[in-house]
């Protein structure tokens, strides 16, 4: 019987909007602001006759933290050629953004968030996103 009240208990927290910590989901601290198509990024070098740079293909996204809470991000844009290009893991404090950027963008984009320190949650590494979302 005692099982059964706990269980219950527990239920009635989750059914009333109560959140436990580990049930919180950090990946919704992290929104897009903005995205934008073909503006200059000093990153990227095409040319086009000659001597002039293009960023007509160029696609950079910025993702900011809406959050109370510390967390690790992971941002991965995607190529037009359906490779990735990878971000280092960034710590984000409340109301601080991220910038990431394809240089001949396709317009997808993938991100990881956790909990600052969170050991359990591993972020994928540049090789295992690479390889996993290839073509995606």
């Amino acid at each position: 019987m005692r099982t059964t009240v706990t269980l219950l208990t527990l239920g009635a927290l989750l059914l009333s909007g109560t959140a436990i910590a580990q049930d919180q989901s950090y990946s919704d601290c992290l929104v897009k602001t903005s995205s934008k198509w073909g503006a200059p990024c000093d990153k990227c070098e095409s040319y086009t006759e000659g001597f002039k740079r293009d960023f007509s293909g160029t696609y950079q996204i910025e993702l900011k933290n809406v959050c109370k809470d510390l967390i690790e991000v992971k941002v991965a844009v995607q190529e037009k050629n359906g490779t990735w290009r990878t971000f280092p893991i960034k710590a984000l404090g409340p109301d601080e953004s991220v910038s990431a950027f394809a240089c001949e963008g396709s317009g997808k984009y993938l991100y990881w968030v956790r909990r600052a320190n969170d050991t359990e949650i591993i972020l994928p590494t540049d090789r295992e996103i690479i390889t996993e979302y290839r073509g995606r």
